[in-house]
């Protein structure tokens, strides 16, 4: 008997995983280790590993060095380990659905680097796992377009397409190689979220919404942290001055304190 795999470590993978686990009897879950982290070096485990056991779904570790004689196919999001040559060589095919019409967006922050752009078509590509990082030929691709593009927004937009498009994917169909302008994204870092009084609105309302879920973005203010979560076009008595205007926020967390409205807090300074 032959198994689907699935390869998921982080919270990006658990929406995934949810669908999968309920349309495929024959899932077989892999997962990276638990690493130590926080105060004490403690080990902690994964967003799927905590899906798991909450859902008894059975698991295992994630070994490089395994063959798995019983997978079908392998579907990969969001895993935390690199394959190596010999793991992809020895193994049945792996695909991995990544967030971008490849080869476009390459990289770890396709939707992030899209709507830094200004994007509001996006796209996911299910393709073949090879040695290069996201150069194996496809298997599948399909656009989605989101006007309010808050990542959240996309994720779950190209989430709901996978769901609709998945029973029509034959994943032994031929593959095709991939073609057209190639660009790489990076990842990001904490100072990456950061909007400054150099920055135009344009580009600040562009971060509030690349990092919704990354960051949230935020601004320093009276020699505090204040996270962004969302701006507003009007009524808001919070403005924030950038190099060509205000920035109006809408919703926000100032340091120290719970999220709340950008105008409670200017209420409460008052």
């Amino acid at each position: 008997m032959t198994y689907k795999y699935f390869f998921g470590s982080d919270k990006r993978s658990v929406p995934y995983l949810n669908f999968l686990s309920k349309e495929i009897k024959e899932l077989v879950v892999v997962t990276t280790k638990p690493k130590k982290s926080g105060r004490g070096n403690k080990l902690r485990t994964n967003p799927v590993e905590d899906f798991c056991q909450n859902n008894n779904i059975v698991f295992k570790h994630f070994d490089g060095s395994e063959i798995y004689s019983d997978m079908d196919y392998g579907l990969c999001v969001s895993f935390g380990a690199i394959f190596k040559a010999d793991f992809i060589n020895g193994n049945a095919p792996i695909f991995n659905i990544h967030l971008s019409r490849l080869p476009e967006l390459r990289g770890p922050s396709p939707v992030e680097s899209a709507i830094l752009n200004g994007n509001t078509l996006f796209g996911y590509t299910i393709f073949k796992i090879v040695q290069e990082i996201d150069e194996g030929p496809i298997l599948y691709q399909n656009d989605v377009e989101v006007l309010d593009n808050y990542s959240s927004n996309v994720y779950e937009a190209l989430l709901e397409d996978f769901i609709r498009s998945f029973k029509s994917i034959d994943f032994k169909s031929p593959l095709q190689i991939q073609e057209g302008d190639v660009s790489v994204t990076s990842k990001f870092v904490k100072t990456d979220y950061m909007i400054s009084k150099e920055d135009t609105i344009y580009e600040a309302k562009n971060k509030i919404k690349a990092f919704d879920i990354l960051g949230p973005a935020y601004i320093q203010y009276d020699s505090k942290i204040i996270k962004i979560h969302k701006y507003t076009e009007d009524n808001s008595d919070f403005k924030y001055e950038l190099k060509d205007g205000n920035l109006y926020l809408d919703e926000i967390t100032p340091e120290g304190k719970n999220k709340m409205t950008a105008n409670d807090y200017i209420r409460g300074r008052q």
